[in-house]
């Protein structure tokens, strides 16, 4: 085993728990996005299936080209460094993330941690396959703290904090494809919804939306990132 993957192997078994050294890999295509309203850009780490590292696809809009990297015990591990110092493997560790066992395509969006998390970014892993997340569908990530709702064309979704959810294909359109898209957040009374964006957007069947909703320190409303992803595979 080469001297590296040991070090990886290492790794991971001191920041989640793994007693053998000897950890099972297998291989897993990306599409990463980074997601960091005050850092837009990073340069981070992946490793690879014979143990190496190699420098993180990441565009500044929409997704990347897949990358093929390697998971260990199940885990993906994104690192700070292209070098991993033996005296201290956990330096540059950046994120961890368990991966369920069918996922063979997946689109990982990378966030900032909170202060109190070990690493400086967390990341959630969305199925890449199409047959899970099919053409004319939009995904939602609520990142604010409170759960959310919006309304799109036909469709009203409830939007739970810390979860994405599944907007369906939506096919009340005018003659450009849009749909007026709101979006809501808990008001003061019990059961009051308070809409706080309201904008037309775009739905294709030949596409497919990604919106991160985030807070930003200072500001009261959240807000959206949009990403629409046309390179179906």
């Amino acid at each position: 085993m080469p001297r590296l993957f040991t070090l990886l192997a290492f790794v991971l078994s001191s920041s989640v728990g793994f007693s053998s050294l000897e950890a099972a890999t297998r291989k897993l295509s990306i599409r990463a996005v980074l997601h960091d309203p005050l850092k837009p850009q990073a340069e981070l780490y992946v490793p690879l299936k014979e143990g190496a590292l190699e420098r993180l696809n990441l565009a500044l809009e929409g997704l990347t080209e897949p990358q093929e990297v390697a998971l260990t015990d199940g885990t993906l591990q994104l690192f700070s460094s292209l070098t991993i110092d033996p005296q201290k493997p956990l330096e540059n560790l950046a994120a961890t993330v368990k991966v369920a066992d069918s996922l063979t395509r997946a689109i990982v969006i990378i966030i900032p941690s909170d202060k109190e998390s070990p690493t400086p970014y967390r990341m959630v892993v969305l199925n890449d396959d199409p047959s899970a997340f099919p053409k004319g569908e939009t995904r939602v990530l609520n990142m604010a703290a409170l759960p959310l709702a919006m309304k799109a064309g036909e469709h009203a979704v409830k939007l739970p904090t810390a979860k994405i959810s599944t907007l369906p294909v939506v096919k009340k359109l005018d003659d450009m494809n849009r749909a007026p898209t709101e979006f809501y957040r808990p008001g003061d009374a019990a059961n009051e919804w308070v809409l706080f964006a309201e904008r037309p957007m775009q739905f294709s069947l030949n596409a497919r939306n990604l919106i991160v909703i985030y807070q930003m320190a200072g500001l009261k409303e959240p807000r959206m990132r949009t990403l629409v992803d046309t390179t179906l595979r």
